[in-house]
């Protein structure tokens, strides 16, 4: 059956031979595994963002460059996720943060859900505080060498051919416009970007609200390839699963703002490009 890939938490019941696994990650440095010990899904075993769904950071690649598929592989293995096991992610981020380990998962054909609303959703008094170890299983071969040419988009692609790519920004407006930016070596955003950031479409998916906004049905009707990016490449995941969740494809940036501003060549917009996807 072809099923959403946000999972309500109502559903998880249907799910209980599948790998489940607790993927909190913060940005101000919070530490994810104190919180995943405070009060997380039974059987839900915790992932290290960094150390398992990226690279080492580089400036041209952005803070988070995804590791080759062999090297996430050899990671996943030893978690317990192999070909043919369902995988269940979550976060305390409403699925923005799992969206980044279903992106790489799905990519490589694991069948892979987000918790739709995160741990938020689950009932507390339900929820385990002592550790949930992985069961590991024997490495295997990746089905890929690289991760695919038509889910991603590169730093090269975007100068080369600009017209081509309709960009959608999920980060927070006022980063968008570069009225703040905490981490970035400039505020802005890629020139004809448009904004669209991902807890925004996040309400609109869970209240069906997409259907009427006409910003979406803009973006849906464009011609051109859509293509999500953030800060760093993590959690403009969220567009592209909740846009495959309403039948749509979008293709991940990696490199993200964190790669395009970290070149002092590369132009910088803090004007929004909206009304030019508005019909």
């Amino acid at each position: 059956m072809d099923r959403r890939p946000l999972l309500a938490s109502r559903d998880l019941a249907e799910f209980s031979g599948s790998r489940m696994f607790d993927i909190r990650w913060y940005l101000d440095g919070r530490d994810g595994y104190q919180s995943y010990l405070a009060g997380h899904l039974p059987g839900a075993s915790f992932i290290d963002l960094d150390a398992t769904a990226t690279s080492v950071a580089q400036p041209t690649a952005g803070r988070h460059p995804l590791p080759s598929p062999e090297v996430f592989v050899q990671a996943i293995a030893m978690l317990g996720i192999e070909p043919g096991r369902q995988v269940i992610l979550m976060d305390d981020a409403r699925g923005s943060i799992a969206a980044r380990l279903w992106w790489m998962l799905d990519a490589l054909g694991i069948e892979a859900y987000v918790l739709q609303g995160g741990v938020a959703s689950l009932e507390s008094t339900k929820l385990c505080t002592s550790p949930c170890p992985p069961m590991p299983v024997a490495p295997w071969r990746p089905p890929i060498d690289t991760w695919p040419r038509s889910r991603i988009v590169t730093t090269d692609a975007i100068e080369s051919d600009p017209s081509r790519y309709l960009l959608l920004d999920a980060r927070a407006t006022t980063r968008y416009l570069g009225i703040e930016e905490p981490i970035d070596r400039i505020g802005g955003h890629i020139p004809g970007a448009r904004s669209l950031p991902w807890p925004t479409m996040l309400d609109l998916l869970e209240t069906e609200g997409w259907r009427s906004d006409s910003r979406i049905q803009a973006i849906l009707n464009d011609d051109r390839q859509l293509v999500a990016y953030c800060g760093s490449g993590v959690t403009a995941c969220a567009l592209v699963l909740a846009f495959r969740a309403i039948g749509t494809e979008v293709s991940l940036y990696p490199a993200s703002y964190s790669g395009w501003s970290s070149d002092a060549t590369h132009p910088i917009c803090t004007v929004d490009c909206e009304s030019e996807c508005v019909t």
